[in-house]
């Protein structure tokens, strides 16, 4: 008899997302691996995203809508569908991105292979509003290098993540309230105390850049947010940076703080750029995904 595949539990929150919103919701529709349940949270979005939620759901059994009365912020509002979730894994997804068609079934596969893991994430491309691919972003595959790198950048992509759910405490706090921008750093850290995180070498995910992505926003606000983090994780969470990842930190902190906040944002988009390996003349088109669901 075929054992029966464990259920995942697939969450994306969305906020104004309309622009996006069919692509990502279809990614994952069209996964390969079958037994997901789709949590979608609309954080009181005032565009169409409600709406394009609904005409999918109708069509299709394993959406779950859930709605807040009023803008949460994405911490508070991951935190609230999580508490609904029934799956023994469970993925993040974001309403602007585009998950390739194996991604589920790859890190399940991985998570199911490797005990000591507690979350795993993945390789991504990098597309534009028009879903054309400008680039790659590259991160460490093994939990030595996550956990010695994340003092100095992000070295997991939160979107990408798929947390072995039953391998935490009952208990287990995946976000703070108010970390909105830089929630994934604290949630990396809070994972460490149970298990190693990891990275595939595949690519798992399309990671969308547009003006409008949180992160970048209000930069001077995520850069603090990390630095709240980082101090967190050596108080709290028992984490040990080594000291170039403390000189790092400090570093990165004091040019924030001083620099005005366009020079800022613009150094990150020059230090990102210098991060990608570039693709020329590519298009979602060429990877294997799988476009058939219809409204």
């Amino acid at each position: 008899m075929r054992k029966r595949q464990s259920l995942v539990s697939v969450v994306m929150p969305v906020y104004n997302a309309g622009q996006f919103l069919a692509e990502s919701i279809e990614s994952i529709l069209n996964q390969t691996y079958k037994n997901f349940e789709f949590l979608i949270i609309d954080d009181a979005s005032n565009d169409n995203s409600r709406e394009i939620i609904k005409r999918y759901q109708k069509k299709h059994s394993n959406i779950i809508l859930l709605q807040n009365k009023r803008r949460l912020g994405i911490s508070e509002t991951v935190k609230k569908v999580i508490s609904k979730t029934k799956g023994e894994f469970i993925a993040r997804m974001d309403a602007d991105d585009v998950a390739v068609s194996d991604r589920l079934e790859k890190q399940v596969k991985y998570l199911s292979r490797h005990h000591e893991t507690v979350a795993v994430g993945g390789q991504c491309l990098i597309i534009d509003k028009d879903s054309r691919i400008t680039g790659k972003k590259i991160f460490p595959t093994d939990f030595s290098d996550i956990y010695r790198y994340i003092f100095r950048f992000i070295p997991v992509q939160q979107p990408t993540l798929m947390i072995a759910a039953q391998r935490l405490p009952k208990n287990f706090e995946y976000y703070r309230d108010g970390m909105n921008t830089a929630e994934e750093v604290e949630l990396i850290f809070k994972l460490f105390k149970y298990g190693k995180v990891e990275n595939l070498p595949d690519v798992v995910l399309c990671y969308r850049i547009h003006q409008h992505n949180s992160s970048l926003i209000n930069i001077r606000q995520t850069f603090f947010l990390t630095l709240v983090a980082r101090l967190r994780a050596i108080f709290q969470y028992g984490y040990k940076p080594d000291w170039q990842g403390l000189v790092i930190t400090f570093i990165q902190a004091v040019a924030v703080l001083l620099m005005p906040t366009k020079l800022t944002l613009f150094l990150y988009k020059i230090f990102r750029k210098l991060n990608f390996v570039r693709y020329h003349n590519s298009s979602l088109s060429q990877l294997t995904f799988n476009s058939s669901v219809q409204l």
